[in-house]
């Protein structure tokens, strides 16, 4: 049994290097949240059957699982900073969709689209877990995730005024402008020593055998049973609500109260893990899901119930997705950080559709099935946690060579 890693104390806002990731994380994610949300509405009023536009996204959804499973290799010969160069580069093409017509060409977009959001997250997800082996990384963290949400928030009425006062065609050359100015923000403003590609021979030769060492199944296994409940929660929450209540102001409601609650514990939990490390408040977190999971399978019929169980039991979840950068650098190497936040990407996408699926399955047989079997789940990774964190005799993965 050995203590957890000890961080650096250089305090967050003095590196130059988080602030240009969090400037740059934000700057895009004004540009990337809306994005999706508005290529459904163009396509629906282009004429396109909900049918056809679901099979796009799946496609598209699918290229990135694929493509985040190899990045990890990619990153290792090029570096992380010209992964998320080339990520935003191919992302920026998505917004091509707003000016093709033919349905083979939207889809081609779309897809590049979804080979460059997977190549640009793990990119500057890499550089975040860099950047926190001399900062604070429970903090920088949670703002870094924080950006998706508040980008989001700024940029669909931004987005949507665009469109309101021109039309498609002119939000794809914002959008295009827009990824051009983030391309020079990471360019400019990473520098090309934070991080470095590897200079092992070798390296891309034990992928397998990386994925094999035993703190990487515990943290793939961390992530993945937690997001199993997310997706379930993300699914069957909002329609439970409107079942019950039959009221869609309440599930916007919902909505927004989740989005600032979720905010609010990320910062907390990454405060915590800085001033105590993640092993506490990540089975804390945890052990809230498992609650929530209970509450919410006794609960289901109860509006008050499904409104703040459903909110706290987000709230952990999206703790536990800023933390998530907490257990990769505290037990991975830097040279292998993208290799595994490849998987890890790949492993979410997975256990969200597992999620959705299993949500719709389970409550058949009894409405809060769901609820307890996906919570139940989430005791697995609290053992997981205590056995990788007080586990282990060293803190970092030694790679075989």
């Amino acid at each position: 049994m050995t203590d957890q890693p000890v961080r650096g104390s250089v305090p967050l806002w003095r590196t130059p290097e988080a602030l240009i990731l969090i400037i740059a994380q934000f700057f895009l994610s004004i540009r990337d949240m809306p994005i999706g949300a508005f290529t459904l509405v163009y396509l629906q009023g282009q004429g396109y059957s909900t049918t056809l536009i679901s099979q796009m996204a799946s496609t598209a959804q699918i290229a990135g699982m694929i493509t985040a499973m190899v990045t990890g290799s990619i990153a290792q010969r090029i570096g992380n900073k010209w992964v998320w160069v080339a990520g935003i580069a191919l992302a920026a093409l998505n917004s091509l969709v707003f000016q093709s017509v033919g349905v083979w060409w939207i889809a081609g977009w779309w897809v590049i689209g979804g080979i460059g959001m997977a190549l640009a997250g793990i990119g500057s997800a890499s550089i975040l877990t860099y950047i926190g082996g001399k900062t604070q990384i429970g903090v920088l963290s949670s703002l870094y995730i924080l950006c998706f949400t508040v980008g989001g928030v700024i940029g669909n009425p931004l987005l949507g005024w665009v469109i309101a006062h021109y039309d498609y065609r002119i939000l794809s050359v914002v959008a295009l402008a827009m990824s051009a100015v983030g391309i020079c923000i990471v360019l400019f403003g990473i520098p090309h020593a934070a991080p470095t590609k590897s200079h092992d021979p070798n390296i891309n030769q034990f992928d397998w055998q990386f994925i094999r060492t035993p703190q990487v199944p515990l943290i793939m296994g961390m992530r993945g049973l937690a997001t199993v409940n997310y997706g379930m929660l993300t699914v069957l929450i909002p329609l439970l609500l409107n079942q019950t209540a039959k009221d869609i102001y309440l599930v916007a409601s919902y909505a927004s109260t989740m989005l600032v609650v979720a905010s609010l514990a990320q910062f907390l939990a990454g405060r915590a893990a800085d001033a105590w490390g993640a092993l506490w408040p990540s089975i804390i977190s945890f052990v809230i899901m498992v609650c929530c999971g209970v509450v919410l399978c006794w609960g289901t019929h109860s509006i008050p119930l499904l409104f703040i169980f459903g909110i706290i039991s987000n709230a952990a979840a999206w703790a536990l997705s800023s933390l998530m950068y907490l257990w990769v650098a505290d037990f991975v190497v830097p040279s292998r950080h993208p290799l595994l936040l490849g998987w890890l990407h790949a492993t979410w996408s997975i256990c969200m559709v597992v999620g959705s699926l299993l949500g719709g399955w389970l409550i058949v047989y009894y409405q809060g099935l769901p609820f307890l079997m996906t919570g139940l789940l989430c005791l697995v990774p609290i053992w997981f946690t205590w056995k990788l964190y007080r586990g282990n005799t060293i803190s970092t993965i030694k790679i075989p060579v």
